[in-house]
């Protein structure tokens, strides 16, 4: 009972901070300049704040940096301990991860910033900016050693990291065209790699995707729950911030464990995190076939060909959660697979993403015929 005492006040404290901050930052956006407009491509028909990434980047960080800093002190003080029971025993061992959580800290602020910029000055921010500071970001990290393992060579590991970090960054910030679509899909990722890092006894990160799970809530509740009344978006400073963290958080996993004899769990967070890769895929490939850059925003992605199938937004975004759900459950067994069950697994999971595809592109070839002179 004290760990889960625990691990639900790490969880409440971010979702109360960033619920708190959601009308705080709504009223910067003013400030800051950082609205959407109504447009051609835009479905809301009012100027919008696109500062509601403020509210998870401060909380998350405030309680994760925060709880690092007082986790020697708590851990260790009579009266926590009679509370929570000897979960608290590992947390006098913070200092083992300062580095790491360090460069989480260092490296999502500078992912935040980047997309801080891109809100405010808009198309006066380069997209060769933009990708500079995400692979920056990136950097940090790794130089943290938070990297992937399972390659041959160092340097190719830190090549995969860096091209897995900034990916997933891009993935989340192109995933968010709907309202609580990039922080909800985060936040059902997040649950699975939480049942993984629980089933593994990791209680650090336990802690910090609790805190993220909590920040991203707070968000949510104003989003895409309605509540306060206005309007608020996660904005480039949001999606880019929950992009970056999403990446970092699968690399602080273990996924290999002494119960497995393939390589299959380093997939886990590819199926994890599937649906963001493949609407970012689908749209790079339809935007570089009809010639336009990848960077300029359209209406191909899976949440609006859900739409176009008579879905309402509301109910796509939450097709869109019980997709990466399912496909999360689906991964958590690759963490102590045989060969034969991880295959088992992978064309289950394959199969799912192959009525994804199907849903994004045969409907719209059959129109292209159609129209076709």
């Amino acid at each position: 009972m004290g760990g889960a005492a625990l691990l639900l006040l790490v969880m409440a404290a971010a979702m109360v901070a960033s619920a708190a901050l959601v009308p705080l930052s709504r009223a910067a956006a003013g400030r800051l300049g950082a609205v959407d407009r109504p447009g051609p491509r835009k479905v809301h028909l009012d100027p919008t704040p696109r500062t509601g990434g403020v509210a998870v980047f401060v909380s998350f960080t405030l309680v994760v940096l925060g709880g690092y800093l007082l986790a020697p002190e708590v851990g260790a003080h009579p009266w926590f301990a009679s509370v929570f029971g000897g979960v608290l025993a590992p947390l006098t061992e913070a200092y083992l991860v300062k580095s790491k959580i360090l460069a989480l800290g260092l490296g999502s602020a500078l992912a935040f910033a980047v997309g801080l910029c891109d809100d405010v000055l808009g198309e006066r921010f380069h997209p060769s900016m933009k990708a500079a500071g995400q692979v920056a970001a990136a950097l940090v990290v790794v130089l943290a050693d938070v990297r992937t393992s399972f390659l041959p060579y160092e340097w190719m590991n830190v090549v995969v990291t860096v091209l897995w970090i900034v990916g997933i960054t891009n993935a989340f910030n192109l995933l968010d065209n709907m309202d609580g679509l990039s922080a909800g899909v985060a936040f059902v990722a997040c649950f699975v790699l939480l049942l993984n890092a629980m089933s593994l006894g990791e209680l650090f990160v336990s802690l910090i995707l609790l805190a993220f799970m909590g920040s991203l809530l707070g968000f949510l509740a104003f989003n895409f729950f309605g509540l306060g009344g206005g309007r608020i978006f996660l904005g480039d400073c949001g999606s880019l911030f929950i992009g970056f963290t999403m990446a970092c958080l699968t690399l602080l996993e273990r996924y290999l464990s002494l119960a497995s004899s393939t390589l299959f769990p380093v997939l886990m967070p590819v199926l994890v995190l599937a649906v963001p890769l493949i609407d970012t895929f689908t749209v790079i490939i339809i935007r570089v076939r009809e010639g336009r850059p990848i960077y300029v925003g359209d209406s191909r992605h899976l949440s609006h060909r859900l739409v176009s199938l008579g879905l309402r937004p509301r109910a796509a975004v939450l097709f869109i959660w019980l997709v990466t759900f399912c496909l999360g459950l689906g991964a958590l067994t690759l963490a102590h697979a045989t060969l034969q069950r991880a295959i088992l697994v992978l064309v289950q999971s394959a199969s799912f993403v192959a009525l994804l595809l199907i849903l994004l592109f045969v409907e719209r070839r059959r129109e292209e015929r159609v129209t076709a002179p």
